[in-house]
């Protein structure tokens, strides 16, 4: 998440500012607050311990997912906790595994990765962040099963490096990706200074806790300061998922030091009611994921997504072939018979929205200019509900609408810059108040209804619909 409140997501309604740090706490009882309990479709933490989710990151290891969030128990950032899934799909929560230190404010968000010596010392590595006043620092644990934590000591603080970098600037989660000639580079949030054209942090490391910070890559088309969720070599590019005013914008380079420019298309990766995504490997390729804001402002693990790189090097998040694992039980559902002068005709099944449901079909997609959308209906109050309106070439609008058709709001306006043919396939995740929603397997919006959805779901302006199943 990167951490920090004053510059992201405006449109979330969460006032819980900054970030936070860890501390090892061992103390913590190593369980889950149900042994027996998996969770699947927008994991959420429960424990008192471990408090609101913010900021997600995974890392796969030998046929395990490690999730861990920052959290906060109390008014502020205050833990790092985790879950555990043996296919990416079905969450065990176990435990809050590093804690703020004493006399600090808040912590920030980290992430994970092996230790270069990995071969020798059999260590995993992970980064936080404390605040103590009047700046922000990086700090370093280690663990042998990526569950137990030791902080190592204040002797390996990393601070800002004032050649290049404002003293008390950002300075908040390292990114790692292998360094050509052993180590790793890090990129991190930070405040580099206006001479140097940066918008974050650059620097190596031989050992993967002692860090030297460098000089900050150049940045073009980005105006605003920023947050670091990621960065990944897929094929010969270098891309970042950069978190600024709100949304997770996409920048690309040619080399690990830049310069990194905005992506030509598909610039807003995320926005709205999501945040902070961030990339792991895993034997399908590259995924990324998010965590996911509803409207109450309580946080949610956003499902995984595969990392789509078309032909043109424009990166998209698209349906990881693992959340099929989902699907538990096929529910029968049934078109309902069209009804003259009707806009909207609702499907005659009622859908249990407390465990989730999957609806998937194909749909024809509007051909040429001022078409009429069409699309899916979902209910969430009396007479009332939100729209998920499929334009031409799948432009996609989301909002409000009320339960004879009108009154529609587009709060979301989505144009994933591509090119659709005319009958598409739709895949729409819903559960308590959060849907994803995918045409042709690209995530099209992940989206919080304004209450939670009933489970009526209807067709709106005589949708052309095919092939329709659900799955609970």
């Amino acid at each position: 998440m990167i951490c920090k409140p004053k510059i992201i997501l405006g449109l979330v309604i969460i006032t819980m500012s900054i970030f936070s740090i860890w501390v090892w706490a061992d103390d913590f009882p190593m369980k889950s607050t149900n042994d027996k309990e998996y969770k699947t479709m927008f994991y959420k933490a429960k424990s008192e311990e471990t408090g609101n989710m913010w900021d997600t990151w995974l890392y796969y290891q030998e046929g395990t997912y490690y999730l861990y969030y920052l959290a906060n128990s109390e008014s502020s950032w205050d833990n790092i906790s985790m879950a555990t899934s043996p296919d990416g799909v079905q969450w065990k929560e176990l435990r809050r595994i590093l804690s703020k230190g004493e006399g600090v404010t808040w912590m920030g968000t980290g992430s994970t990765w092996k230790s270069p010596n990995f071969e020798t010392d059999g260590k995993f590595q992970i980064n936080f962040s404390e605040w103590k006043g009047p700046r922000q620092t990086i700090f370093f644990a280690e663990s042998k099963d990526l569950i137990h934590w030791t902080r190592l000591g204040d002797e390996y603080e990393f601070k800002q490096d004032e050649r290049w970098y404002e003293p008390n600037g950002r300075w908040d989660c390292i990114w790692v990706i292998p360094r050509p000639e052993g180590g790793l580079y890090g990129y991190w949030t930070a405040t580099p200074k206006p001479e140097t054209g940066g918008k974050f942090g650059f620097g190596e490391t031989i050992d993967g806790v002692n860090w030297k910070a460098l000089v900050p890559p150049k940045v073009y088309g980005v105006s605003g300061d920023g947050e670091v969720g990621a960065i990944e070599k897929i094929g010969h590019r270098y891309y970042m998922m950069f978190g600024t005013e709100g949304i997770m914008v996409t920048l690309v380079a040619d080399k690990p030091d830049g310069p990194f420019h905005v992506t030509k298309k598909n610039l807003r990766l995320l926005s709205g009611h999501t945040y902070f995504s961030r990339f792991f490997s895993t034997p399908d390729g590259v995924l990324g994921n998010h965590h996911s804001i509803a409207r109450d402002g309580q946080v949610y693990f956003g499902l995984p997504k595969q990392a789509v790189v078309d032909t043109e090097g424009t990166l998209r998040l698209g349906w990881w072939k693992g959340n099929e694992k989902m699907k538990h039980q096929p529910i029968d559902v049934k078109l309902p018979e069209q009804k003259a002068g009707s806009p909207i005709v609702m499907l005659e099944t009622t859908f249990d929205t407390d465990q989730g449901v999957i609806l998937e079909g194909t749909l024809a997609v509007p051909e040429g200019e001022n078409v009429t959308p069409n699309g899916l209906y979902i209910e969430c109050g009396e007479n009332q509900g939100s729209a998920i309106l499929i334009g031409s070439n799948g432009v996609t609008d989301l909002g409000p609408m009320q339960a004879d058709g009108s009154g529609f709001t587009s709060e979301k306006h989505v144009d994933r810059e591509m090119t659709f043919g005319k009958s598409v396939k739709f895949r729409l995740l819903l559960k308590h108040s959060l849907l994803e929603f995918y045409l042709d397997d690209i995530m099209i919006e992940c989206f919080s209804l304004p209450a939670k959805a009933t489970g009526r779901i209807g067709l709106i302006k005589g949708i052309d619909i095919k092939n329709l199943q659900a799955w609970q």
